[in-house]
């Protein structure tokens, strides 16, 4: 009897967290394309409450992640080119993660940040310190030295992604993508 229950034990050892597991892979699984956005909230540079993808507000709209201050450079890159062809016409936002920043440091973070970036654009950038794993499990990371890019469409559901750093090609295909969908949009 005593062997049964021992068995019967460690064989729930085994299967209660595989459950758990499978149970929690959703929201930890790669995002792909024809998926809604998750949920992100939390405070822009300028202060205001965002929530996306509510704020972009029933149109299609870009979401760069950067994890890094290197990313950050290619986030900007993505942004300007957004702002140049398509001025005003497609909201951006950008989620900037500073988790993993060690808190003496975030206060000077933010401010380089902050003087970095257009105006205009610290109205749209989040600032997350938490869930860092989360959106990296959700993003596929695997370079931090790149900004992770997603083009929604008005329903919030994902309809391009970036796998790589910016380089034109990858920009034109994002370009062609919003320019069709803005002109079903319309």
């Amino acid at each position: 009897m005593k062997r049964i229950l021992a068995f019967a034990l460690s064989f729930t050892g085994f299967v209660i967290p595989a459950v758990c597991l499978r149970a929690a892979s959703p929201e930890t699984s790669p995002l792909q394309r024809g998926q809604a956005l998750p949920q992100i909230s939390g405070q822009a540079l300028t202060g205001r409450s965002i929530e996306l993808p509510a704020a972009a507000s029933g149109k299609p709209a870009v979401v760069i992640f950067s994890f890094s201050k290197t990313a950050g450079n290619d986030a900007r890159s993505w942004n300007e080119r957004l702002a140049r062809d398509f001025p005003g016409n497609v909201p951006s936002f950008t989620i900037i993660v500073l988790e993993s920043v060690p808190k003496l440091f975030r206060g000077m973070a933010l401010s380089g940040i902050k003087s970095s970036m257009p105006s205009t654009m610290q109205d749209r950038t989040i600032v997350l310190y938490r869930d860092e794993k989360l959106w990296k499990q959700r993003l596929a990371f695997s370079e931090d030295s790149r900004a992770y890019v997603l083009l929604l469409g008005s329903d919030a559901r994902i309809q391009w992604m970036s796998e790589g750093a910016f380089k034109e090609e990858a920009y034109t295909q994002l370009k062609d993508q919003l320019a069709r969908m803005l002109l079903s949009h319309s």
